[in-house]
């Protein structure tokens, strides 16, 4: 061989060896039990691609939905200790395990519309960022889960006494037990993956939630009327691990926490709304809406659910009064 060609081939070699390989990607997990299929999971897959594509092959981030990472409480305790990475769920599911402030959010009739609802979380984003940084938490964007009605075996909910003594499934969140006990119902705490089996064998007549969530799980398969109430506004958020980000580059903590898909979200969910209501007729659900004046008697009966909260703790109180002020600003702009 010629020995020119070996000197360079050794050259070669040496340079490949002392050459640093590049780093492997960091892994990352995004839990939620949000169903395939649902504009979640479309959101969702977004927010992935375009994280990855950002990193440039530097991190890769890998979506469980359904709950195939456990419950929302679990996932949440999870992202708390860094074995999970990213949550996305509702705010309820962080408030009833380390950030109880943010269940001002779960309130009955707190927002009467989508814009009043926007107006106040973007006015008070710098206020929930705070509280979940102290608590383990790294806010990416909000989210939705939209406007709750009641799914019922039986004839509608119309007015107030119709949910005396009924067995509601109860969200596993104080406010949503006390909002029940306000109106008279009978609530039983159960985690999203029971709910269905308990709607079959009569454990429950019936349960609060979104339509969109109704038909994600299938919930409203055991019911026979749903009454759009939009007694709760539940917000929902896309936070990130504290303990696992605070060891990550500059550069992918900036990409990570970038709300660039929170809009997109807002308009996937609530663009279902209108046809999902149709949807309860066509499975020959009944579907009703209270009249104002029934509107008024439920609101009513949920003020003592506020002062619950606000009774409970100082931050409590700070929050709610930031929120008020929020609402208070809204209406004044909106005249």
């Amino acid at each position: 061989m010629n020995g020119k060609l070996v000197t360079a081939s050794l050259v070669s070699l040496l340079v490949l060896a002392s050459a640093p390989s590049r780093a492997e990607p960091v892994v990352a997990k995004c839990g939620s039990v949000a169903p395939e299929g649902t504009p979640w999971a479309e959101w969702l897959d977004g927010v992935r691609a375009r994280i990855e594509k950002e990193a440039n092959g530097a991190l890769k981030l890998k979506v469980f939905l359904a709950g195939k990472l456990g419950g929302e409480k679990e996932m949440v305790e999870d992202t708390k200790k860094g074995a999970l990475q990213m949550f996305g769920g509702s705010v309820g599911a962080i408030a009833s395990t380390h950030v109880p402030e943010l269940n001002v959010f779960e309130l009955p009739y707190l927002f009467t519309s989508d814009a009043e609802a926007d107006y106040v979380m973007n006015k008070i984003r710098g206020d929930v960022t705070k509280l979940l940084d102290a608590r383990g938490f790294v806010m990416v964007m909000w989210a939705e889960n939209g406007w709750h009605g009641y799914g019922v075996k039986g004839k509608c909910v119309e007015k107030l006494d119709d949910l005396k003594g009924k067995k509601m499934r109860s969200q596993e969140s104080y406010i949503h037990l006390e909002t029940y006990r306000a109106y008279g119902a009978s609530p039983v705490e159960m985690p999203v993956p029971e709910v269905m089996t308990a709607l079959q064998n009569n454990v429950v007549d019936g349960f609060s939630n979104t339509p969109l969530f109704s038909f994600a799980t299938s919930w409203y398969s055991g019911i026979d009327s749903y009454t759009y109430t939009k007694h709760i506004y539940q917000p929902a958020l896309i936070v990130l691990s504290k303990k696992w980000f605070e060891g990550l580059s500059p550069e992918l903590k900036a990409i990570l926490s970038k709300p660039t898909e929170e809009k997109q979200g807002f308009q996937l969910v609530r663009g279902l709304t209108d046809p999902l209501l149709e949807n309860f007729t066509a499975a020959g659900k009944k579907v009703c809406k209270l009249t104002p004046d029934e509107t008024k008697k439920f609101a009513d009966a949920s003020k003592k659910v506020w002062d619950t909260f606000g009774k409970k703790s100082a931050s409590n109180k700070k929050i709610l009064d930031a929120v008020l002020a929020a609402k208070a600003e809204f209406a004044k702009g909106a005249k």
